[in-house]
């Protein structure tokens, strides 16, 4: 993971412009098509979420497309020394009442998501559910290949059935 070898690796670990990616599997069962009716914003708790839910708001606007939302968070296992079941429930609800007081704060009026699982397994399970033609996601402002948001990035790019774009 630390070593992609891969030219959009490359390209969206150097760049601090948006980026758009796309496998030959997010073309294959559908034509390219613009412009894009349903766009799907993978957002994280962090700095970065707002800049990148007004981003996709914005897009979606130019588009005159259908924005949702989705937040995915990853649990910790539990283990045998410990249960992390009994948070898991409150976890979920802190994370959506957040993700409602940042879009009531931006005023955008979108529906919204929050699972948990593997952040590229998550966004890709709701972007098949809500037909999405485009998902926009954050990259991380430090861009590191150790970064959370840049290591899930290039997974969620290489696995998706449309079009990413990275901001």
């Amino acid at each position: 993971r630390f070593l992609l070898g891969s030219v959009t690796a490359k390209v969206l670990h150097d760049v601090s412009c948006a980026v758009w990616t796309a496998t030959r599997a997010a073309y294959e069962n559908r034509a390219p098509g613009f412009p894009h009716k349903s766009i799907l914003c993978a957002v994280e708790d962090t700095e970065e979420a707002a800049e990148v839910l007004k981003g996709a708001a914005a897009v979606a606007a130019d588009y005159e497309a259908k924005l949702s939302i989705v937040h995915v968070l990853e649990m910790p296992a539990s283990t045998r020394d410990y249960d992390f079941t009994p948070y898991r429930q409150e976890l979920l609800a802190s994370a959506n009442l957040k993700l409602r007081e940042l879009k009531a704060q931006l005023m955008i009026d979108a529906p919204h998501v929050v699972t948990e699982g593997p952040i590229p397994d998550g966004i890709q399970a709701e972007a098949q559910r809500r037909n999405a033609d485009l998902i926009i996601v954050g990259r991380g402002r430090a861009q590191g290949v150790t970064g959370r948001a840049f290591s899930s990035l290039y997974q969620i790019v290489r696995e998706s059935t449309c079009p990413v774009l990275s901001i």
